[in-house]
């Protein structure tokens, strides 16, 4: 049985895959509960976690999701979600945000959220300092997050902030846990067109063994840090 409890809150479909999380995770002997931030969380459903990890989303922190469109749970799922965050850095407990995730970090720490003109798919190696951060990565993002008050900048990248950290929790835009395959099923799920997909899907594949590589490094160097 293992020793350590990982959280992973995602939505139930949509961005929800661990993919080079799962291995990094079950190596590193933790036991995997699954959340859904759809069900609108109890700011305590995760007090008992060695590790919060927040998964990506179609849902956007740039405006709130109480139009006719919108799901009818995602404003109350989000301020739910939200206030688990804060109480969760509160409690200076390991938490990493992914491309949401990352966003959602910002916006309870006091950080803002806003919305791109073109949503922003592409490979970035980021300006830092830190070297399991400086990669190719892949972006995929509508939404863009400022660091927030009080919080350390990791990573920047030409068009906007990409990583930075505050206490035991660190917000990352970019997706380290993608494969291709995760990553071909994400485009086709948000609908991307195909000729803007598949060459994102296809240099992901071209580096499969490096990336996973990359990845790995990196959840290291984060662990090493927060635990």
């Amino acid at each position: 049985m293992s020793e350590r409890t990982a959280v992973v809150i995602s939505n139930p479909t949509v961005g929800a895959e661990l993919g080079h999380l799962e291995p990094w995770l079950r190596d590193n002997g933790f036991d995997v509960r699954r959340l859904v931030r759809d069900d609108i969380l109890p700011a305590d459903a995760a007090d008992d976690a060695d590790l919060v990890i927040i998964l990506g989303s179609e849902w956007t922190l740039a405006r709130t999701m109480d139009e006719p469109h919108d799901p009818p749970q995602a404003a109350a799922a989000i301020a739910a979600e939200t206030a688990l965050v804060r109480r969760r850095v509160q409690q200076d407990k390991p938490l990493l945000g992914i491309c949401f995730g990352g966003q959602m970090l910002s916006r309870a720490l006091g950080g803002q959220v806003t919305r791109q003109e073109a949503a922003h798919i592409a490979w970035e190696t980021p300006e830092t300092d830190v070297d399991e951060l400086r990669a190719p990565w892949v972006l995929l993002h509508n939404d863009a997050f400022t660091v927030p008050p009080g919080a350390e900048l990791l990573a920047e990248a030409d068009h906007a902030p990409i990583a930075f950290r505050h206490g035991r929790a660190w917000g990352v835009q970019f997706h380290p846990e993608v494969n291709a395959e995760i990553l071909a099923q994400v485009f086709d799920d948000v609908g991307t067109p195909r000729e803007v997909a598949t060459p994102q899907v296809d240099a992901l594949r071209a580096r499969a063994d490096a990336q996973r590589t990359d990845s790995l490094r990196l959840f290291d160097r984060f662990w090493a840090e927060v635990s």
